[in-house]
């Protein structure tokens, strides 16, 4: 078990279910589509995923207690596969996804394993099918409030609990995804701190064609 993986399992042993589910709105429709949830944590994006009646969802993890806790709250859906795997070596076959969900995971790396998951979760979608990106953005107030250790990349804080969080501009998304044939790159803000307008949330989102 790496640093990261130890770290993961202690955040969610910690705080578990208390993160709540996303109300999200997909581009486009998965119903009776083969998923891929990337990094499915506690299941919060999952159960927006769910809502869309996709014929299959593979949701993986490498969080054991990530997957217990997620095992226990999606039970009752028969079409939910859960599996400890790495997004650096995915034990899937070449062309199996419709689509891939990949929400708040890339964050967690370095420049050298971003570029090799996006390699591996683009192996592992069919030709012409979409890839769905979202993920903190530069100048979210995280980034310059954050407690921190140290930054051993730019734009990427090595938390005290020795967790590491990266944050993305628009740019370096296109080229994260730059061998796909059609990628769609987007901003967004918010202040979701009531009376602290001045703490703005940043985020950016992609919809890449394989």
């Amino acid at each position: 078990m790496d640093l990261q993986e130890r770290v993961w399992d202690l955040e969610y042993g910690g705080r578990g279910t208390r993160w709540s589910p996303r109300r999200l709105r997909f581009p486009f429709s998965f119903e009776g589509k083969i998923v891929l949830e990337a990094g499915v944590g506690t299941g919060k994006t999952l159960s927006a995923v769910l809502e869309e009646n996709p014929g299959r969802v593979f949701a993986f993890d490498f969080s054991s207690e990530a997957l217990k806790q997620c095992r226990q709250s999606f039970r009752a859906f028969s079409n939910v596969v859960f599996l400890k795997a790495d997004v650096l070596d995915l034990p899937f076959e070449k062309g199996f996804f419709d689509v891939a969900v990949v929400y708040y995971l890339l964050d967690n790396m370095l420049e050298s394993e971003r570029r090799k998951a996006v390699a591996e979760l683009r192996r592992v979608l069919k030709s012409g099918r979409v890839l769905l990106f979202e993920d903190f953005a530069v100048g979210d107030f995280r980034e310059e409030f954050g407690k921190r250790i140290e930054m051993p990349e730019p734009h990427t804080l090595l938390k005290k609990k020795g967790l590491l969080c990266h944050y993305f501009t628009e740019t370096e998304v296109k080229n994260l995804f730059k061998d796909f044939k059609n990628v769609e790159v987007s901003g967004k803000e918010r202040s979701p701190i009531r009376n602290k307008s001045h703490l703005v949330r940043k985020t950016v989102s992609a919809v890449a064609v394989k």
